[in-house]
């Protein structure tokens, strides 16, 4: 069984990635116009995916930051998503 630490973060993972999804599809919807909040909001969730993975990497969860890590990396390929 895992320990608390990693059902915390999977949680927190689990929940911005849903979100991301969410305001990405959302640009999509409206023909790719894009206002500040829309990437603000895409900002937040891709900044708390990036403090999550070295959370993970800081508690020894590798396998979880290896995947926070290719949804990182999916967004930046797919839709274009920068990571600073």
């Amino acid at each position: 069984m895992k320990n608390a630490a990693f059902k915390h973060l999977l949680a927190h993972y689990r929940a911005h990635k849903n979100s991301l999804i969410v305001d990405v599809k959302a640009i999509i919807k409206n023909d790719n116009l894009v206002d500040n909040a829309m990437v603000i909001a895409i900002a937040r969730h891709v900044g708390a995916l990036n403090c999550l993975y070295w959370q993970a990497l800081g508690n020894g969860e590798v396998n979880l930051a290896k995947g926070i890590s290719r949804t990182i990396s999916k967004a930046k390929a797919v839709h274009g998503i920068e990571v600073i």
